[in-house]
């Protein structure tokens, strides 16, 4: 899955680091002071700007090399400086402190700001949010005690403000861990449903999609909608150029058909790559003429755009066959598919770089 979904990877080593983190301020007791804390304050940066990485790569906004160094490097060598070199523990918590509240806030703003886009997912950040909330709460009251220099260092005696402070960052850690697997688990499923019902090349819908498309839509269309049209479209002499110029040459022009099609039809309509280079466009509400003057548009406009793309080409055209029905169903659709589909192949026999329009007197 970390292969998959974007920040999941970061995620697991962020979790990977933080439990270091903590663990080292248990087991490493005997250590010199110094050296404990720099390795404690070092997991603790670079595991939470890990789990804020992986949040913008989770929500497709991946940081660059520049941003990554300005989010770990300052901080980082400030806290070294304060632990070494100025040994000095107020302002060594209060620089961690802040840098820490940037970056919850900013985590968790990231994450609300997606969950608003897919419902399964703004139970889980909500749940994330709340954590990152008190954590923030509590980290402010710690960075204050801190840099007044109230704070006990652990082990010396019990603080109210530490006990609480780390007690919730675990719980984060701990809860961290399902949220964010549930997080991208339900990014995983999704990607395997969109890819189950749109074909990988052009993006469009695939023949299985269409059918849950249509299963889901029709119910609403039927009342509101009086006519469906079918427009079939074929590449003309496509085997002949996959064989002259090669299958890459193929996957262009199909996926600049895709491209076209996605440009040119509106939301409501269906637009398929219903199997090699043939595709299927669903239509509600649109009569015969409009249907023909839309199918002539898209194949002008595909030999003309195709042309300036790969000109060694030559020409490349399109043949199309339309069928219309004022009846809206399931049904309605497989026989007006049909139709378009035997449509098609007349303007196959007639010459290719056509519409044909199927009429009943054709059977």
């Amino acid at each position: 899955m970390s292969q998959t979904i974007e920040g999941a990877r970061f995620w697991a080593i962020a979790l990977g680091i933080l439990s270091i983190a903590y663990l080292s301020q248990l087991t490493l007791q005997s250590a010199p002071r110094q050296l404990t804390v720099a390795i404690f304050n070092t997991c603790l940066v670079f595991g939470h700007a890990l789990w804020l990485i992986g949040a913008w790569h989770f929500v497709h906004t991946p940081p660059s090399t520049k941003k990554i160094l300005i989010l770990i490097a300052p901080v980082l060598v400030m806290s070294l400086f304060f632990t070494f070199i100025l040994p000095d523990r107020p302002s060594r918590l209060l620089v961690i402190g802040i840098w820490l509240l940037l970056v919850r806030a900013h985590y968790g703003w990231v994450l609300w700001q997606h969950a608003k886009h897919d419902k399964n997912e703004y139970i889980a950040v909500k749940i994330t949010v709340a954590v990152v909330l008190l954590e923030l709460v509590l980290t402010s009251i710690y960075t204050l005690y801190g840099a007044f220099g109230a704070l006990p260092s652990i082990g010396e005696q019990f603080s109210w403000v530490g006990g609480y402070t780390w007690l919730v960052a675990l719980i984060g850690i701990v809860a961290g861990i399902p949220l964010l697997m549930l997080l991208s688990a339900g990014r995983f499923v999704r990607k395997l449903e969109y890819a189950a019902h749109h074909d990988e090349l052009t993006d469009l819908l695939n023949r299985r999609g269409l059918s849950r498309y249509l299963g889901n839509i029709m119910p609403l269309s039927q009342r509101k909608c009086h006519s469906l049209s079918v427009i079939m479209i074929d590449v003309d002499h496509f085997k002949k150029i996959n064989d002259q110029f090669g299958h890459q040459t193929g996957d262009i022009i199909l996926t600049h058909i895709g491209n076209e099609l996605k440009a040119t039809m509106r939301a409501s309509d269906l637009v398929v790559r219903w199997g090699g280079e043939e595709f299927c466009i669903v239509l509600f509400d649109t009569p015969p003429a409009h249907t023909l003057q839309l199918s002539e548009k898209i194949r002008s406009s595909f030999s003309q755009s195709i042309e300036k793309i790969k000109p060694e080409i030559g020409e490349v055209t399109l043949s199309a066959g339309i069928a219309y029905t004022d009846s809206v169903s399931q049904q309605a659709f497989e026989a007006s598919q049909i139709h378009a589909d035997k449509a098609l192949y007349q303007a196959k026999n007639n010459g290719r770089n056509r519409s044909e329009v199927y009429h009943i007197e054709d059977t």
